[in-house]
């Protein structure tokens, strides 16, 4: 069965041009093709065959991208071959391949080549148009929902293998290991995921990507997501302010113990003084917490922090709160439900 993917890959692109995979039909047709293939081979047998026949397909792609770029001095070009991952990418979504090594594999080489993933993000984020306005490119699925289930099926399966990659810190002014889920993406100014999904008002799509542990203050070189809101709802003179940033505000104060006053290195008195200056009317409006900022926030508050950090860093977010010894409740809390 692997010979027959291996041909595939070597026959199908052979005689393609540089640009063939470029458009999303040119893929789709290769997508649809390669689906057949796998029905084939298959013949209607038992769901193990379909996953395995799945997983040779995928490696057989990334296999066949590796040889193209070895043969090319170990440059990625970008071009059709480049293309046979996202073509593989595909392929693994529409049979709900449940092998998270091979996935896993699919993910590091195309990273290996974008240091981004913004292919896969950014039709989550803004819908199925977007990407084309963005970046140039269709994205490879129909719209926004499939983009964003697809979105939490590779989140999925890189939380399985713990996925890790470097990517710069301006923390550390070096490369760092990163998660999957907080790799910049290069056309939003390098921001992550989190901070687009915040710049875009998008609650729901922010909701999803906390629960499945992006870190609520993410090191892209941004400010604080929490600074970053307050002064979008300041812009708000009429106090009408907007439900999706309110939301979001609402989430983002869920996963952290306290709110970090500006304007350091001043003295705590002196950045107090000055934050109920510059957003007084949305501490009257009770928008701002006065325990996460002035006080002490309630125990439930602080242990829901520190038992969603423990798993984050363990990358059991959400999946590890079901093995949570305490009551469904408490894991409603805990998974951001309640």
């Amino acid at each position: 069965m692997e010979y027959v993917f291996d041909v595939f890959f070597e026959e199908s692109l052979l005689t393609l041009e540089r640009s063939g995979l470029k458009s999303r039909s040119g893929r789709r047709d290769v997508i649809d093709h390669l689906n057949s293939v796998i029905s084939g081979c298959i013949e209607g047998r038992k769901t193990a065959t379909a996953q395995l026949a799945v997983s040779l397909a995928v490696k057989s792609a990334i296999d066949y991208h590796r040889k193209m770029r070895d043969d090319n001095y170990r440059v990625c070009m970008m071009g059709k071959y480049h293309n046979v991952l996202y073509i593989a990418l595909r392929v693994a979504w529409d049979w709900s391949l449940e092998d998270s090594v091979v996935i896993r594999l699919l993910l590091e080489e195309i990273y290996g080549c974008e240091k981004t993933y913004e292919r896969l993000f950014l039709g989550a984020l803004f819908g199925s148009n977007a990407p084309h306005f963005i970046s140039g490119w269709k994205s490879d699925f129909k719209d926004q929902d499939e983009n964003l289930r697809a979105m939490v099926f590779f989140l999925y399966h890189a939380g399985q293998t713990r996925l890790s990659l470097p990517s710069y810190s301006y923390a550390y002014h070096d490369l760092v290991p990163t998660k999957f889920i907080d790799i910049p993406i290069e056309s939003c100014g390098k921001a992550a995921p989190l901070r687009v999904a915040i710049q875009a008002s998008a609650p729901d799509i922010l909701t999803i990507l906390l629960r499945h542990g992006a870190n609520p203050d993410p090191d892209d070189g941004g400010a604080s997501p929490i600074i970053s809101l307050l002064d979008k709802l300041r812009e708000y003179e009429n106090r009408s302010y907007p439900y999706q940033l309110v939301s979001c505000l609402k989430l983002l104060l869920r996963c952290i113990v306290m709110i970090e006053l500006p304007y350091k290195p001043a003295l705590f008195h002196v950045r107090k003084e000055m934050f109920q200056i510059k957003y007084g009317l949305l501490l009257q409006d009770q928008l701002i917490p006065q325990d996460q900022l002035f006080g002490v926030p309630s125990l439930k508050s602080i242990c829901r922090c520190h038992v969603r950090n423990q798993l984050r860093n363990n990358f059991q977010l959400p999946r590890g709160i079901n093995r949570l010894n305490v009551p469904r409740k408490i894991m409603k809390y805990i998974d951001l439900l309640d």
